[in-house]
């Protein structure tokens, strides 16, 4: 499992829980000094890439800052 915190610019924080939301059921979306923050679990490399393209597809400015390998039965 897969914990990727990313930033946006030019969506609405409903806007970025609804495409997540597709992609992991597990999700923080928050508002910050006008961009989007976001941090969530997914289970895949290839999930993450499917977002990736949905992202460049609706033209949203994004990064992620941090992609760490997790073991979430654990509660990390």
């Amino acid at each position: 499992m897969l914990l990727a915190k990313i930033e946006c610019e030019k969506i609405s924080v409903e806007k970025l829980a609804e495409l997540l939301f597709v992609y992991s059921k597990k999700l923080n979306v928050w508002l910050y000094n006008k961009k989007v923050y976001a941090r969530f679990f997914v289970d895949s490399l290839s999930l993450l890439k499917g977002l990736i393209k949905t992202l460049e597809a609706n033209r949203i400015k994004f990064r992620f800052y941090r992609i760490e390998e997790v073991n979430y039965e654990k509660g990390n």
